[in-house]
């Protein structure tokens, strides 16, 4: 029960296993509009309670058996918060906690931390009330700084009027920066920075289509730079607050808030010598499962965020995990080989996506096996993988939907690959549609040697000489129809390293 927002989160999981977000509700609530020095107002605490009542029979008609119910700082600094507290409860309806600084940062780091792979840098939680700045140390929390800096507060005290000043915009930047002034470990700090918060999402949906951003939507993960967060504020000073919600991708709800907000944000950057902050869509309410999923671990995290995200998807797809399994034992067994030879170099960041990409390629069965490359494309995409950068959920898609029929392609995804490219100069050779290729080659081999789902197919071993690729196998039983099967994949093998593929059998499995 954020100062600006309630949010109501479903998970449904199994200790130790796999997890999925099942419902969500979202609701503008304005809990700290309006506060005071006798507390928060009765209007916000009337919605506030009206909000809470609807969660807590929601939750009673779904079945929920474990609610976790907090609130932030508009409750914690409020004068009145007893009577807000009765508000919120409904009346001992929900069992409600209030957050102390350092509680609602802690959760906030849960929530970043096992939905990224940050290890070390910050976290910038930024509300409605406050700001949490949080300093993550070989993925541990560190230091922590609250200040009553949210995206509501900043807007009443500083841009209250329909269309702010320019003189208004600066007293601003002054007031955070002298919020931020003492503090020694942030000051140039640079490096990494993750960002959770509704503002921050939001600013980053704004970006996102200020530049047509090829996946729009896929907020987490998505590099906001400082430049892009200076345009948007200038966009928004432009405009009376109730006209700014015409700006693609700004709600109505937060058209009046997300000015003060960005600018808060944009000062914290400064100060640290961050040039982009990179989005988290998870935060304080996932912060506070990850604590019930991982128990009794302490702290709870996570071990391996990209693989629990891939896990997540094959138990949510319900893939046949002994068939997937094989297939990406086999598919990595030939990348290795191919590496061996020297066709290509091996890199730990590819040989991750074509396992993730296996243990992915049949999850468009779910939806039906005709064309299920295509479904499992779009399924991959819209699910999203955190832990993964863009580009590399961008590959994964690709391979997911190259794994069967046709040669693969980077369209219709080749502008976010590209982009990548234009940032970063380390890059295989013959680049991401050569990569895409050489993956695909792979994956496609390994699904045909085990297209009878037999896992007959043991092992592989792999030659080569200027015009072909031997691949021989080790087998238990007929290995015929998967030599058959695999022999089809000629063509893209072809068109990845420029040789014919020729099978054989190396001798039986013991």
């Amino acid at each position: 029960m954020g100062s600006n927002t309630f949010r109501l989160v479903v998970f449904r999981y199994r200790p130790g296993g796999s997890f999925q977000l099942v419902d969500e509700i979202r609701h503008a609530v304005r809990l700290s509009a309006g506060a005071g020095p006798e507390g928060l107002h009765p209007d916000a605490l009337e919605r506030a309670g009206h909000a809470a009542n609807l969660y807590r029979a929601f939750c009673d008609a779904a079945g929920v058996d474990d609610v976790a119910a907090v609130t932030t700082s508009a409750v914690r600094d409020g004068a009145n918060r007893t009577e807000a507290l009765a508000a919120l409860s409904v009346d001992g309806g929900l069992d409600v906690r209030v957050l102390s600084a350092e509680e609602e940062a802690w959760y906030g780091y849960l929530g970043a931390v096992n939905s990224t792979t940050l290890t070390d840098g910050h976290v910038l939680d930024l509300g409605g009330g406050s700001v949490q700045v949080s300093q993550v140390t070989g993925r541990r929390l560190g230091e922590v700084v609250s200040r009553p800096l949210g995206a509501v507060r900043m807007t009443e005290r500083f841009l209250a009027e329909e269309k702010p000043g320019r003189a208004d915009i600066r007293a601003l930047r002054r007031h955070v920066a002298r919020e931020l002034e003492d503090l020694d470990w942030l000051a140039g700090a640079g490096g990494r920075m993750v960002g959770i918060g509704g503002t921050i999402r939001t600013l980053a949906s704004m970006h996102q289509r200020s530049v047509r951003y090829p996946l729009m939507g896929e907020l987490h993960g998505y590099p906001l730079p400082l430049s892009g967060i200076d345009d948007l504020v200038e966009a928004m000073a432009a405009l009376p607050a109730s006209e700014r919600s015409r700006l693609p991708g700004l709600k109505q709800d937060r058209a009046d808030i997300t000015l003060a907000g960005a600018i808060v944000i944009g000062t914290i950057l400064e100060r640290a010598g961050v040039e982009a902050i990179e989005i988290c869509s998870q935060g304080l309410r996932e912060g506070l499962f990850y604590e019930r999923f991982l128990s009794p671990a302490d702290p709870p995290l996570i071990p391996d965020i990209r693989r629990q995200s891939v896990m997540n998807l094959v138990d949510t797809y319900r893939c046949d995990i002994p068939h997937v399994e094989h297939v990406c034992a086999l598919a990595l067994a030939i990348y290795d080989e191919l590496a061996r030879l020297g066709l290509h170099a091996a890199d730990a960041s590819e040989r991750e996506m074509l396992w993730a990409a296996g243990m992915l390629h049949d999850a468009g069965v779910l939806v039906d096996y005709n064309d299920h490359h295509k479904h499992g494309y779009y399924l991959v995409l819209n699910a999203g993988l955190p832990g993964f950068a863009h580009h590399e959920l961008a590959m994964i898609a690709l391979l997911v939907r190259g794994h069967r029929k046709g040669l693969p392609t980077l369209s219709p995804l080749e502008d976010i690959l590209r982009r990548r490219a234009a940032r970063s100069p380390e890059r295989p050779a013959d680049g991401d549609e050569g990569t895409l290729r050489r993956l695909a080659a792979c994956l496609r081999i390994a699904e045909q040697l085990e297209r009878g789902r037999a896992r007959g197919i043991r092992s592989v071993h792999m030659s080569a000489t200027k015009a072909a690729l031997k691949l021989d196998v080790t087998a238990i039983g007929d290995p015929s129809v998967a030599l058959w099967s695999a022999a089809l994949e000629s063509p893209v093998v072809q068109r990845a390293f420029g040789r014919r593929l020729e099978l054989g059998v190396a001798f039986p499995a013991a």
